[in-house]
């Protein structure tokens, strides 16, 4: 008797472990094909993306996007990233003068890295990031009209930055005549306007888009925008790629005549 139910229970757990190993095999092979299904379509995304750009006069080499006072979307945000690499755009930055998203760029980084890890190794993480320097090797990616060997240079700001450079050089230059280095009647806007720039390491943005109804730059790096284009993104949440087009089509189309 004690044998018998030995060996049922042994049947059972043989079946149980086939089973198991059954519906693992089915859920691996299901993963790969989802995997690949997905990384097609992100290819033939950016591909979409890389050809349609051409048509347009200009593209921006950098591009800002103000968040607002809208709630994070990382995942919005990640495809902004990867999108703005098949447009040839060099700079992306993000702009949340709460802080939210600079206290949480783990998050940003793990939506980067879902999205599609062939773009995310073209990242280069900014100075002003916690993944700076962590993160550089850039790869490439060939074979359907993808700009895969460029490079997007990623930055998050926050109100923080702005003050805090300012706060930062003011010091440096109190200190500096102080100490005899320099006087007073050598700090003009033209100095100080190199220093900030200096400090912040990005070139001028030519294109920012603002999310929300209200045109506001909620304190974004002002001496950085004397050239600067805003357009309105209504939302960066469920962002799709039309909209990313014709934001970048609307731009090309812009005369900007610097102030003259």
């Amino acid at each position: 008797m004690t044998f018998s139910l030995f060996r049922v229970l042994w049947t059972l757990l043989h079946v149980f472990l086939t089973a198991v190993h059954f519906i693992e095999s089915v859920w691996n092979s299901l993963r790969r094909k989802l995997d690949l299904v997905s990384k097609n379509y992100v290819d033939d995304e950016l591909g979409f993306i890389s050809r349609h750009v051409k048509l347009f006069n200009k593209i921006p080499s950098h591009l800002v996007v103000i968040v607002g006072n809208e709630t994070i979307s990382y995942r919005d945000l990640a495809n902004v990233a990867v999108w703005s690499i098949a447009a040839g755009i060099s700079f992306v930055s993000f702009y949340d003068h709460h802080g939210i998203l600079k206290k949480n760029e783990a998050e940003l980084l793990k939506a980067l890295s879902e999205k599609t890890k062939a773009q995310f190794e073209n990242i280069v993480w900014g100075k002003r990031t916690k993944t700076h320097g962590l993160i550089n090797k850039n790869g490439t990616k060939n074979g359907n009209g993808v700009v895969s060997s460029h490079k997007l240079h990623l930055n998050i700001f926050s109100l923080s930055d702005g003050k805090g450079a300012l706060v930062k050089l003011t010091k440096s230059l109190c200190q500096s005549v102080i100490a005899g280095q320099m006087t007073v009647t050598d700090i003009n806007q033209d100095l100080i306007d190199e220093k900030l720039r200096a400090e912040m390491d990005i070139p001028d943005p030519e294109l920012a888009l603002y999310c929300g109804d209200v045109c506001s730059t909620y304190g974004f790096l002002p001496w950085q925008i004397h050239v600067t284009e805003f357009l309105q993104l209504q939302s960066h949440h469920n962002i799709q790629i039309k909209d990313f087009l014709l934001l970048l089509k609307k731009y090309g189309k812009c005369v900007q005549r610097h102030g003259k």
